[in-house]
């Protein structure tokens, strides 16, 4: 060490090891507590967005004169001690005595006063310290912030030029792919910053983006050039994968706050491993959908603090996952093809995304946000309630359209329409874009915006357990694996199981066991069928796909001489549902 440690006056460092003094009955007693001399060089508290937790940074010397490693222990086990051997070795020995761990503690403390004071951020995204907003990120001239791990890739450079500004605004014009995958990713993109603001507006964006295509389309390459406007990001360095463990995934996403992330290649390679990575879907989905994180308890059954996912996460696959209709509502789809990308204005970005231009260009939009949104607390109150009614203003817009679909749809429609705006309204303040492009793009966008949310709005639907049930009645029927028989002639020779009766308007079936051959249909194709018996009759009651009862949804029939208990579905909008997931 190039100092001595500064303890308190009643201990003393001789020959490197560490003694206290205190008075006896025949004058001062000199009592060895170690055989060496250690002391806090660092006291860092770490917030991780949640909680804060202090670390001290130990260092010392060996009474052999060899330096011991600097070291970081959390200062609650500071008195347990069980960190000195294993971190700096067995022959690292406090003496006996009762009070010996106690003082040598103490001396330890008392070395606190001139150690350096740090505050390390875990988290990313906006805080506000002090009076002022600063968007946190690795790589800030102001706050360290320290991310582990395979989320070292995120970082900012607190500088810019035009030029950086003007190459995410030739994103719009000279695209690698197509518009319809572009803009959205885009507008997704530049949403990301807002977050923090749009959850204080109470319209927090509860979606993530699905970029799907087949293996060689480039999916996770274009996924990386968008995080690259938050860092140095490659298709084979993204930051999460759904090879990694649920907890792992959503423990980062509470990391990532307001930035962009990516959750790579839901590409299952058997039945097993598919039904894996389905769950570890369902798990992203209803966490990014719902931005409320798991309740836990400490081993004292206090309530932990929750860590929603408080970014934006793109998801690429090589098919939209099986996860129902409530999961399927929680992402937005875009379809990327192998012949979309134009590679050579690919690799052009790419390149300038390896120099640090798309990070630059974002320091200068998060550095815009806050002049000109957070330069004072009534500013920003009042940002606030114009996102909210904004966000409001064009989710009506889109419910205007008479597009019919899932109520989460026109939220994600404003969310990625705000995104794209700010965007804009950045570009032109910036005075990269005039105002004649600007409405341009802003015009093309939302037709692109609410073409793709029309095609969401179908595949959702799709995966409503009522329109997946008939698709799953209609395959057992064309594959002679059941049959229904005919109404007035019945007793004729089927094919399998038969399931019921039907004429020209109906499908009279008997619904337990409909319900049992579709579900074990379901599981034998790796398919998961969860809604229930009594669930899907009342939801097929509610979408006017059968005819209920005055009590119940079942009818009664007579055949024959015989009176029977079924449901009677529309044959008309059963067969509209088949011929339309053909």
């Amino acid at each position: 060490m190039t100092q001595p440690p500064k303890y308190a006056q009643k201990y003393a460092v001789e020959n490197n090891c560490l003694f206290e003094s205190y008075p006896g009955k025949n004058g001062i007693v000199k009592r060895k507590l170690c055989n060496l001399a250690p002391e806090i060089v660092c006291e860092i508290t770490v917030d991780d967005g949640a909680v804060t937790t202090t670390y001290v940074r130990l260092r010392g010397v060996h009474e052999s004169g060899r330096t011991l490693p600097d070291i970081e222990i959390p200062a609650a086990d500071l008195a347990s001690f069980n960190w000195m051997a294993e971190r700096w070795g067995m022959d690292c020995i406090l003496e006996v005595g009762k009070t010996v761990k106690d003082c040598v503690r103490h001396a330890i403390q008392t070395t606190a006063a001139h150690a350096e004071k740090k505050t390390v951020f875990a988290v990313t995204g906006w805080k506000k310290i002090g009076e002022e907003w600063y968007y946190l990120m690795p790589g800030d001239d102001n706050y360290t912030v320290d991310l582990h791990g395979k989320l070292q890739g995120y970082g900012m450079e607190p500088k810019y030029d035009r030029f950086d500004i003007q190459t995410a605004g030739c994103l719009l014009r000279m695209m690698p792919v197509p518009a319809d995958v572009m803009f959205p990713l885009l507008a997704f993109t530049f949403l990301s910053p807002l977050n923090h603001f749009l959850k204080e507006a109470g319209c927090e964006p509860k979606f993530v983006l699905l970029l799907s295509g087949k293996t060689g389309s480039r999916k996770s390459t274009l996924a990386a050039l968008m995080l690259s406007f938050f860092g140095k990001f490659t298709a084979s360095e993204l930051p999460l994968s759904f090879r990694d463990t649920v907890n792992s995934i959503l423990h980062n996403a509470f990391a990532l706050k307001d930035v962009l992330t990516c959750i790579d290649d839901l590409h299952p390679s058997s039945r097993m491993e598919e039904q894996k990575m389905n769950g570890t879907a369902q798990a992203i989905m209803r966490a990014y959908g719902d931005r409320t994180g798991k309740g836990r308890l400490r081993s004292d059954s206090t309530l932990m603090e929750s860590r929603p996912p408080q970014g934006n996460a793109i998801i690429t696959a090589e098919f939209a996952p099986d996860i129902g209709e409530s999961g399927t509502a929680r992402y937005f789809a875009l379809e990327l093809k192998e012949s979309d990308v134009d590679l050579r204005n690919l690799t052009s970005y790419q390149r300038e995304a390896a120099k640090g231009t798309l990070q630059r260009c974002m320091y200068a939009y998060t550095q815009w946000i806050k002049e000109t949104f957070l330069c004072s607390e009534e500013a920003k109150q009042e940002w606030v309630r114009f996102l909210n009614s904004y966000f409001l203003s064009c989710r009506d817009e889109f419910r205007k359209s008479g597009i019919r679909c899932h109520g989460r749809v026109p939220e994600a429609v404003a969310h990625l329409q705000m995104g794209m705006d700010f965007f804009l309204l950045f570009l032109k303040e910036k005075e990269v874009m005039d105002e004649e492009s600007n409405a341009e793009i802003q015009q093309r966008f939302k037709e692109i915006l609410y073409r793709l949310a029309a095609r969401q709005a179908e595949s959702i639907d799709q995966d409503k357990p009522t329109h997946k049930f008939i698709r799953k009645l209609y395959a057992l029927l064309e594959s002679n694996q059941a049959y229904v028989d005919d109404k007035n002639n019945p007793g004729e020779l089927g094919f399998g199981t038969c399931l019921g009766y039907q004429d020209d308007t109906f499908l009279y079936l008997h619904s337990e066991l409909c319900h049992k051959i579709v579900r074990k249909f379901c599981e034998e194709q790796g398919e998961n069928f969860s809604c229930t018996h009594k669930s899907l009759l009342k939801a097929m009651a509610e979408e006017g796909l059968i005819l209920p009862g005055k009590e119940q949804n079942t009818r009664p029939l007579r055949v024959g001489n015989k009176q029977k208990r079924v449901i009677f579905l529309s044959r008309e909008k059963a067969e509209r549902i088949r011929d339309a997931a053909s």
